[in-house]
C-alpha cells in the first residue's frame, strides 16, 4: 500500500484545504452584486453592441473610398462598336481612387431611429438586470442568515438533549429512572444531531449560492452578520412591524401607502416597462420604414480619378499613360420585394407592431400582479411575525418555569425536554419568519422598481 500513499495525499489535499470563514454583511453583498456579477456584465456588453449597431446605421450615410491597380491584356478576336469581329492584341494599365456613395435615405433614416430605440431598450435591460441581481443577492444573504441562525438553535438543542441523556443514563444505571425515558431522550438527541447536520448543509449551500452571485470563490465559507437578522421595513405596509417596536429610540415608521399608489409607482418606475416601450418604438420605426422608405429615392454618386495607359499588341503596359476620370450621379426607386408595392413586408411589420403592443400590455399586467403578490406576502409575514413573537415569548417563559421546576426537583426531565423542544421550534419558526419577511421586503421594493442598494448610504 505504501507506493499509493503519496497519490492518495495528492488527491485528498484539495478537499482538506478548506478556506477560513469569511465574514460578510448586507451592504457588502449589495455592493458586490451590482459590480461584478456575470449577468450584469453580459447586459453591459449587449448595451455596447447596441450602441455600436447605432453607430453603424449612422455611418451608412457617409461615402466610401476605394483604391486599386488594374492590369489588362487581350489577345485575338474582339468585337468593335459597330459589331465587326477583328483580331486585336492590346495591353492596358490603370491606377487610381474612387469615391462612391449610395444614400438610401429612407431605409437609413428609419434604421437609425430603430437602432437608437434598441440602445434605449438595452440601457433599461442593464438597469433591470442590475436590480434583479442585487435583489437576488439580498434574498440569498437572508437565506444564509436564516441557515446560520438555525445552526445555533439546533446546536443549543443538541447540547441540552445531550446533557439530559447523560443525566438519565446515570440515573437509570442507579435504578432511579425508567429505562424507556432514556430511549426517548436518545431519540430526541438523534433528531437534534440530524437537525444540526441539515442546518450546516443548508448554510453551506446558501453560502455557495451567494458566492456565485457575488462572483466569489465558492469554497470560501461566507459568514453573515447575525445582528442583521431583524425585521427590516423597506416599504411600509398596513401591518408592517414598526421600527419603534424594535427600537424605542427610533423614529416612528412612515405611514403605509395604499396598494393603488404602489401599483402606480411601479408602473412609473419599472425599467422593464421602459425596455418594452423602447422595443415597441423600434418596431414602430421599422414599420414606418416599411411603409414610407420605398417612396424616397436612392441617390448614388461615383467619382473615379485614375490614370490609364497601354498599347496595341503586347509591347507596353503604360504607353501614353495619362489621367482618365469618370463621374456619375443617379436616382432610383426599388419596385417589388423590399421596395414599392411590397405588401408582404408591410403586413409583417404590422404584425410585429401589434405583438409589441400586446407584449407591453402583458408586462404591465405582470408588474401589477407582482406588486399585489409581494404586498400581500409582506402583510401576511408581518402578521405572522406578531403571532410568532407571542409564541416565542410564551415558549421562553414555559422553558424558564420548567427549568426552575427541574432545579427544585419538582418537574421531570421529560417535562423539561418537551418545553425545550417547544422553545426550539418557536425560535426556529421565528427566525425563518424574520428572514422571509426581510426577503419579501426586498422583493416588494424590486417590484416597485428599486433595490436596497439605492437606499444604502
Amino acid at each position: 500500500m505504501f507506493p499509493f500513499r503519496p497519490l492518495a495525499l495528492l488527491l485528498t489535499a484539495p478537499f482538506l484545504a478548506v478556506a477560513a470563514p469569511q465574514p460578510i454583511d448586507l451592504a457588502t453583498t449589495l455592493r458586490l452584486a451590482g459590480a461584478d456579477n456575470l449577468s450584469v456584465r453580459i447586459a453591459r456588453e449587449k448595451l455596447a453592441a447596441a450602441r455600436a449597431d447605432a453607430d453603424i446605421a449612422r455611418e451608412r450615410l457617409f461615402p466610401w473610398v476605394t483604391a486599386g491597380l488594374s492590369l489588362r491584356q487581350h489577345e485575338n478576336n474582339i468585337q468593335t462598336v459597330e459589331g465587326r469581329i477583328i483580331d486585336a492584341d492590346k495591353r492596358s494599365f490603370s491606377a487610381g481612387v474612387g469615391l462612391n456613395a449610395q444614400w438610401d435615405f429612407g431605409d437609413v433614416y428609419y434604421q437609425k431611429l430603430a437602432a437608437q430605440q434598441r440602445v434605449r431598450s438595452e440601457e433599461a435591460a442593464l438597469t433591470t438586470q442590475r436590480q434583479n441581481t442585487v435583489t437576488d443577492a439580498a434574498l440569498a444573504y437572508y437565506e444564509l442568515l436564516r441557515a446560520t441562525a438555525t445552526i445555533g438553535i439546533a446546536t443549543e438543542a443538541l447540547d441540552l438533549s445531550s446533557r439530559h441523556h447523560a443525566q438519565l443514563v446515570a440515573s437509570a444505571s442507579a435504578g432511579v429512572t425508567f429505562a424507556g425515558d432514556v430511549h426517548r431522550v436518545a431519540t430526541a438527541r438523534a433528531r437534534n444531531e440530524t437537525a444540526v447536520q441539515q442546518a450546516r448543509e443548508q448554510a453551506r449551500i446558501a453560502a455557495a449560492r451567494l458566492a456565485e452571485l457575488l462572483k466569489l470563490d465558492p469554497t470560501v465559507d461566507l459568514t453573515p452578520l447575525a445582528s442583521e437578522l431583524i425585521p427590516t421595513t423597506l416599504v411600509p405596509t398596513s401591518s408592517s412591524p414598526s421600527t419603534s417596536e424594535l427600537n424605542p429610540a427610533a423614529r416612528p415608521a412612515a405611514p403605509a401607502p395604499d396598494l393603488a399608489a404602489l401599483v402606480a409607482r411601479a408602473l412609473a418606475a419599472r425599467p422593464e416597462l421602459t425596455q418594452a416601450d423602447a422595443r415597441l418604438a423600434a418596431v414602430r420605426e421599422l414599420h414606418n420604414g416599411a411603409r414610407n422608405a420605398p417612396l424616397i429615392p436612392v441617390v448614388s454618386a461615383q467619382a473615379t480619378l485614375s490614370g490609364l495607359g497601354g498599347d496595341t499588341g503586347l509591347r507596353s503596359w503604360s504607353r501614353g499613360f495619362d489621367s482618365s476620370n469618370d463621374y456619375g450621379v443617379g436616382l432610383s426607386w426599388r419596385i417589388g420585394p423590399g421596395g414599392l408595392f411590397d405588401r408582404s413586408r408591410v403586413r409583417s411589420s404590422e404584425a410585429r407592431l401589434r405583438r409589441g403592443e400586446l407584449e407591453l400590455e402583458q408586462t404591465r399586467d405582470a408588474i401589477r400582479r407582482q406588486v399585489v403578490e409581494f404586498y400581500a406576502r409582506a402583510q401576511s409575514l408581518s402578521a405572522q411575525l406578531a403571532s410568532l413573537r407571542t409564541a416565542l415569548n410564551s415558549a421562553t417563559k414555559t422553558a424558564e418555569v420548567s427549568r426552575e421546576r427541574r432545579a427544585q426537583s419538582v418537574g421531570g426531565v421529560l417535562e423539561d425536554l418537551i418545553a425545550e423542544e417547544e422553545l426550539t421550534r418557536a425560535r426556529r419558526d421565528y427566525v425563518a419568519a424574520v428572514a422571509s419577511f426581510d426577503q419579501s421586503q426586498h422583493a416588494l421594493l424590486r417590484a416597485l422598481g428599486g433595490d436596497a442598494s439605492e437606499k444604502s448610504p
